[in-house]
């Protein structure tokens, strides 16, 4: 049996509430709105005016969500618990961060007056916990969650996972393979963070993708370039990168969203890696699902509109774009071609490494490493600390009390995830 983690979390910091969220299609009351860079670079405000992803479902493979966060009262349809058995429906209540922290990004409540806005504020979430307390699973667990959510009413599946050990799965494959294939065929896209393995020899940390139909998604910073903890796509058939943050700094560095409030006390926290990055672009393909297109519509209108004035590596076509993708813009030239695969996919692994900080650290979200036994986790762990944030209205820059939390996730053969308080087993 093959084990795999959730991939760790760059850099977190953990966040205390704001103030109010409030919901126009340009601007939100929600107080950590202002901080989130990510939406801006996306387009996501401008998006909102043409689709808010209302009618789809987006399906969350990770570590659970929290139940009970304010900022996602409504938005979950379903939870399954597939943690060393078969998927059970009910529970999911997540122990570690991650999840929620991905969940948040993809479809927390916005205009609301409270915390976050996210990408896709219409959309509802079904949600697979099929990694544990320290965000690791086994790979047959999460192809399971797969399943479940895309039986659920999934049309998109998020990943945020990753496969520690790249060199394996760089020659076999992501280990995912089967359930990632079992979602196309359904007719729902599967999004797949990259890991954060980057060694900046070359490809060497990138998974084989082959031909497997999933997008495959690297991290961006504030400033919009490729961070170095990134794992490059190779040969993915559909590439681009997304904001994750920088791995390192302080929170207006990453990225905010949700967190469990009883792990961290408000609620809120800033974390980086590609497991940031894969949510944006599953609600990205939700706002264009909600417009009517289908599937393979969907991800060639994703990549024909990505940013391509951004050097983002081999099998990268591009940083996302949704405000073009939804047409709220003007869409960039959309001359580039898929790359082609020059690898057999077929023993599927994904690695992710984690992201070297110089604060304290914190976890790092969006690739999963396997070990080689049965157990994948979600992204290696971010090395930057968690520090909390300011509260009630205090401007951008201000800092507070510092809270670290390490997490750390490994998942052997996945996507990963990275969330604070949790354990990440993803790499890039």
């Amino acid at each position: 049996m093959t084990a795999m983690r959730r991939l760790p979390i760059v850099a977190m910091t953990v966040v205390a509430l704001l103030a109010a969220l409030a919901g126009t299609a340009s601007a939100t009351n929600d107080p950590y709105f202002s901080r989130q860079w990510a939406l801006s670079q996306i387009g996501a405000p401008e998006a909102w005016t043409k689709s808010t992803g209302s009618g789809i479902t987006i399906g969350i493979v990770d570590t659970g969500v929290d139940l009970g966060h304010p900022d996602l009262a409504g938005k979950i349809a379903a939870t399954a618990d597939c943690v060393n058995h078969t998927c059970v429906a009910g529970g999911g209540q997540d122990t570690h961060g991650h999840g929620t922290m991905v969940s948040g990004i993809a479809a927390a409540n916005t205009g609301n007056s409270k915390g976050v806005a996210s990408v896709a504020p219409g959309a509802r979430l079904v949600v697979a916990k099929v990694l544990n307390s320290s965000g690791e699973g086994r790979v047959e667990d999460i192809n399971n969650g797969i399943r479940w959510v895309v039986d659920n009413g999934a049309r998109v599946v998020n990943l945020s996972l990753g496969d520690p050990n790249f060199l394996v799965s760089s020659v076999l494959g992501t280990p995912l393979r089967n359930g990632i294939e079992y979602a196309w065929s359904k007719g729902a896209v599967p999004v797949l963070a990259s890991g954060n393995y980057a060694t900046g020899v070359g490809d060497l940390g990138t998974g084989n993708y082959g031909t497997v139909n999933t997008l495959v998604v690297g991290a961006t910073d504030r400033a919009g370039n490729v961070p170095s903890y990134s794992s490059p796509m190779g040969n993915a058939k559909w590439g681009l990168v997304a904001p994750g943050g920088a791995g390192s700094g302080g929170a207006d560095s990453n990225v905010v969203s949700t967190y469990p409030v009883a792990s961290g006390g408000t609620g809120y926290a800033s974390a980086s890696g590609t497991s940031m990055a894969a949510p944006h672009v599953s609600a990205a393909v939700a706002l264009l699902l909600a417009q009517g297109l289908g599937p393979a519509a969907a991800v060639a209108r994703i990549l024909a509109t990505a940013d391509k004035s951004v050097a983002c590596g081999r099998g990268c076509q591009g940083r996302l774009n949704v405000a073009a993708a939804v047409g709220a813009d003007p869409a960039p030239p959309t001359t580039v071609a898929s790359p082609v695969t020059t690898r057999d996919p077929s023993a599927p692994r994904t690695t992710v490494r984690r992201p070297t900080t110089t604060v304290a650290p914190v976890v790092t979200s969006t690739t999963t490493t396997v070990p080689p036994r049965s157990v994948q986790s979600a992204e290696p762990p971010e090395q930057a600390a968690p520090v909390p944030m300011p509260v009630d209205g205090a401007p951008p820059g201000r800092s507070a009390a510092v809270v670290v939390t390490a997490v750390v996730l490994v998942v052997l053969m996945g996507g990963a995830v990275g969330a604070v308080g949790l354990r990440a087993a993803a790499r890039p």
